[in-house]
């Protein structure tokens, strides 16, 4: 290869990196996003609006550092109908976003959440976690399920890590796993896993497989809202296994304004996912509320989702120059995806109350549907690509 030749490809290079530069720093700027939004802003529209309120809502998926912040977000609750918000156990880098940190302050935080469900018994649900590496946490979370547990929140599957730990710390199917997916399956715990459904749905999927009555949720749409044929993929775990569930919850705000704006440029597809999977579908928020997070966070973060969901156009409070799309979903998909489907994900009594595993299992008068699943055949599974 010639001087004359190199330089040019050097200067192609150079352009093309200039190109993915520009455009990593530009984000918002780019056309697929622009069109989440109006093209035309409706003044009309107000960051704050919001229709009456209609539903006893469930909260699925939240985090919080403790009491203090239970305190704080009891009034929100209150004002946007949330009767009850289900606490996900964290470590203290969730809670931090300090990358100093690696698993650390987990069982602190386990108890934190369960002294927050103890003093507000119908308002909340604690989801422990633990830490895949452990040995004995069968027994562990059976005596947290003793000392009131509602389910468990599993970081395996997460493709974050920090200078100390990474999330995925071992395969989601990894034989240290099977007891506590076994347990799970038997009691009818429900877990809470972030999964990257793109980077581990082979492991995800042989879960499944082994244990199909699994009462899982999936949040964040598995990751798998940016394409067609992700949410195929997405919607064929909810169809095939009966207790599999995905939530609207998208992170932190980063997260949060790009899931809006992928899911508002393809609002028709959108929100046919959304209605034909209402029964598996659960409202969340998963803002993970910490003592620097104040009222108007709060209170946005959570009107935000509902917006996002109720309304044909509306302004997000992290772009209130600019009128977004929304869902504009109907009054009974709304039921299903606040109330019914969050109801039958956390096993709820027509009384609204949580099922009592510390007597043990089955609870009498609780059942548990079993429905017959065909062998899977790995044609059904909607591809990728094509």
């Amino acid at each position: 290869m010639n001087l004359k030749t190199r330089t040019i490809l050097s200067a192609l290079l150079l352009a093309f990196l200039l190109a993915v530069v520009v455009n990593f720093v530009l984000g918002r700027g780019q056309p697929n996003h622009a069109s989440a939004y109006l093209t035309r802003d409706d003044p009309a529209v107000g960051v704050e609006e919001l229709g009456p309120r209609a539903w006893r809502v469930i909260d699925i998926h939240e985090h919080l550092k403790g009491d203090d912040e239970a305190q704080r977000l009891i009034p929100a609750m209150d004002q946007f109908g949330i009767t009850r918000t289900c606490l996900m156990a964290s470590s203290l880098y969730t809670l931090t976003l300090n990358p100093v940190y690696g698993f650390e302050g987990y069982k602190e935080n386990n108890e934190a959440i369960l002294a927050v469900k103890k003093k507000w018994p119908g308002r909340f649900c604690a989801f422990v976690t633990l830490n895949p590496l452990d040995d004995g946490n069968v027994a562990l979370l059976k005596d947290y399920v003793a000392r009131g547990a509602d389910g468990l929140k599993l970081y395996v599957g997460h493709g974050g890590a920090t200078s100390k730990f990474a999330f995925h710390s071992m395969p989601i199917d990894d034989p240290r796993l099977e007891p506590v997916f076994a347990y799970a399956e038997a009691v009818q715990l429900p877990i809470v896993l972030h999964v990257n459904l793109i980077k581990f749905w082979d492991e995800m999927l042989r879960v499944l497989e082994k244990h199909p009555y699994l009462r899982v949720d999936l949040p964040h749409f598995g990751l798998y809202k940016d394409t067609g044929q992700r949410l195929k993929r997405l919607a064929f775990l909810l169809e095939r296994y009966p207790n599999t569930y995905t939530d609207v919850s998208l992170g932190h705000p980063k997260f949060q304004l790009d899931g809006f704006e992928v899911l508002a440029m393809n609002r028709a597809r959108s929100r046919t996912f959304l209605t034909s999977h209402r029964d598996k579908v659960l409202y969340g928020s998963d803002m993970v509320l910490t003592p620097v997070k104040d009222e108007s966070y709060i209170l946005n973060t959570l009107r935000s989702y509902m917006q996002f969901l109720e309304q044909e156009r509306w302004r997000f409070f992290q772009v209130p120059s600019k009128t977004m799309y929304g869902m504009g979903l109907d009054r009974e998909t709304l039921r299903h995806i606040y109330e019914v489907a969050p109801r039958n994900f956390l096993l709820l009594d027509e009384q609204g109350t949580l099922p009592d595993r510390s007597k043990g299992w089955p609870i009498p008068g609780l059942a548990v549907p079993k429905p017959a699943i065909p062998p899977l055949n790995p044609a059904m599974i909607p591809p990728l690509k094509g």
